[in-house]
């Protein structure tokens, strides 16, 4: 009669304690020494696989040029607008080198960081001369190729989306990382 009344709490405990074996053979004392290395990689790479990830937001307010013939030799107008732009990258990029397990350390690369033009105000949009007569979607792709120029030029915009890129992975890293004494380096 006293199994029967809490059964769930019976397999609810053989549970936990199969939990906890699987990580004492997995990361603890009963661990294989040469599978290390693969086990902190595969975990590293399960817990950082996000598909995209902006690490940067830059807000800008620029004026593109809109031409009237494909050689671009003659500007039609101007176009005065606001653009909010994205620096990041997909994840799944990035890459574990080598994981050294005498100096315990884990070396990773970043992928190259990808601009994205997020939104182009089409409110705050102007033409110069007011009279212009251009197409909106014209204006539009005029504009983001414009932000996007400018913002692959920005050493700042760059800068902190790396610096912020591995300021996030050493974050969804540290979890796995720490408790086993490594460190993260770059490439």
């Amino acid at each position: 009669m006293g199994v029967n009344k809490h059964p769930s709490k019976l397999v609810l405990g053989v549970g936990v304690i199969a939990i906890i074996a699987a990580c004492l053979f997995r990361f603890g004392p009963f661990s294989k020494a040469g599978s290390v290395k693969t086990d902190i990689s595969s975990t590293l790479t399960e817990a950082i696989n996000i598909s995209d990830l902006s690490t940067a937001e830059f807000r800008y307010r620029g004026i593109a040029e809109v031409y009237t013939n494909e050689e671009k030799t003659k500007i039609q107008c101007r176009v005065c607008y606001n653009a909010i732009i994205k620096a990041g990258i997909d994840m799944k990029d990035v890459k574990v080198l080598d994981v050294d397990t005498s100096e315990k350390t884990v070396k990773l690369s970043l992928p190259k960081i990808d601009i994205k033009v997020t939104n182009i105000d089409e409110q705050s949009m102007a033409t110069l001369p007011s009279d212009a007569n251009v197409r909106i979607d014209t204006m539009l792709k005029c504009c983001e190729e414009d932000a996007e120029t400018e913002a692959r030029g920005s050493k700042e915009l760059m800068d902190t989306a790396r610096e912020n890129l591995k300021a996030t992975i050493e974050g969804l890293a540290f979890p796995i990382l720490k408790p086993q004494g490594y460190t993260i380096s770059w490439k």
